[in-house]
């Protein structure tokens, strides 16, 4: 598969297997480089006193924690009192740093340096407050990521989703690895939550009684009515690059496709159809559209271009699959196909002539979502029928759970 690969060189230099905790029954392309992770070096940071050890050995373990979560890593420690890995190993890098009190702040300075050669890599210096030691630790993970493989980090983002607690669905936002969760909403019942950018999203609440569409600005601390036409009100994508959602209305009772400014104000209507269509997602270079039809009188995924023309039938197995988002490198679609009692999280390429089954285990995978990574999925799988959001590595095939809820949205990159 043309999209895997972890930078050929390292993995020459430092393959590692994966450990048995990790392994997972993946089911994806033969052609899927890797197999192993890349070790790294991670130096407990130098300090110049006592009061700084408790918040750099905290730093640390959250730089060893997202070094692991990336999938690519593998976060080591020299021998005690040595400059040598066990069993006369070797690693990528090495991160090191010290840190001290700048005035009222911490000052970091941070180095990655090269393992073998000792030559340094990068270096930079983070100065902040108490407040934001996980914030330093993961922005470091990414900066890591980006210049030993050159890949984006989202260390730094956030999920969105939905748990329900009673006759109510209340939305929470939590970090990337499960820490800081927060409460948005109560006492109503919300569906489809979507970022629109790193502060903004929109979701469908049924407040009012009627499924009507909101924006929050999580910024500016508010809550706006965007749309609240008779029917369903519920947005499946946000456009940068034309600044547009594209929704699902139901204005004449038929759900449609229409596109959507994000002061509410109705653009194209994107189908004409007397089947049921719905959970339109836009392609990332924003000129196609995949969505969901039952015009065959089943759930298949079709796609179209951003004016509604050039209609096309993406999938051809299966008689219910639902649920697409396209990856944010555009070359995948990722989407539930039932399968018997089960929904399996599928992969298929956009011109319909790639197709693999992620996982063939006992669980259900839905709703189905991508990190701005393009690596990362979190998924909806069910433990003893109670719902979890899972994040899934798509390479390595590692799998770990977020929180307890329902339809995830992952933020886009946070802006500096």
């Amino acid at each position: 598969m043309r999209r895997y690969g972890i930078l050929t060189a390292l993995l020459i230099v430092a393959m590692s297997p994966l450990g048995a905790e990790a392994q997972m029954d993946v089911h994806l392309s033969s052609n899927k480089a890797g197999g192993g992770q890349i070790p790294i070096v991670v130096k407990d940071l130098d300090i110049d006193r006592d009061d700084l050890r408790a918040a750099s050995k905290y730093l640390i373990s959250v730089l060893r924690q997202d070094l692991k979560y990336t999938s690519v890593f593998i976060p080591l420690e020299f021998s005690a009192g040595t400059d040598t890995l066990a069993d006369g190993g070797t690693a990528s890098a090495i991160v090191e740093g010290r840190l001290s009190w700048d005035g009222d702040k911490y000052s970091l300075d941070a180095s990655l340096i090269d393992f073998v050669s000792r030559e340094m890599i990068f270096g930079k210096r983070y100065r902040f407050k108490h407040t934001a030691l996980r914030t330093v630790a993961h922005e470091l993970c990414d900066e890591i990521l980006f210049f030993l493989i050159g890949e984006t980090g989202v260390a730094r983002t956030r999920l969105l989703f939905t748990r329900r607690e009673g006759k109510v669905k209340s939305l929470h936002v939590v970090d990337y690895d499960g820490h800081g969760e927060k409460k948005i909403t109560s006492d109503e019942l919300v569906v489809s939550p979507l970022w629109v950018d790193d502060h903004r999203f929109v979701f469908t609440s049924y407040r009012r009684d009627n499924p009507d569409l909101y924006m929050i600005d999580l910024s500016k601390g508010s809550r706006n009515l965007i749309s609240h036409r008779k029917g369903l009100n519920i947005a499946g994508a946000y456009n940068p690059v034309s600044d547009e959602l594209v929704v699902t209305l139901s204005l004449k009772g038929n759900s449609e496709i229409y596109l959507m400014g994000l002061d509410g104000k109705l653009g194209r209507r994107l189908t004409k159809n007397r089947a049921i269509d719905v959970s339109p997602v836009w392609a990332p270079n924003g000129r196609e559209i995949a969505f969901v039809s039952d015009r065959t009188r089943v759930p298949q995924l079709y796609i179209m271009d951003r004016y509604g023309g050039n209609v096309r039938r993406l999938t051809t197995e299966g008689n219910y699959n639902t649920s697409p988002d396209w990856s944010p490198r555009g070359d995948l679609i990722a989407y539930s196909s039932r399968d018997g009692g089960l929904y399996r999280m599928k992969l298929i390429s956009p011109d319909g002539l790639w197709l693999e089954t992620v996982f063939d285990d006992y669980f259900s995978y839905e709703d189905a979502c991508w990190a701005p990574d393009g690596r990362h999925i979190a998924a909806v799988v069910r433990y003893s029928a109670e719902p979890w959001i899972v994040i899934i590595d798509i390479d390595s095939g590692t799998k770990r759970r977020l929180a307890r809820g329902e339809a995830p949205s992952w933020s886009p990159l946070r802006s500096r």
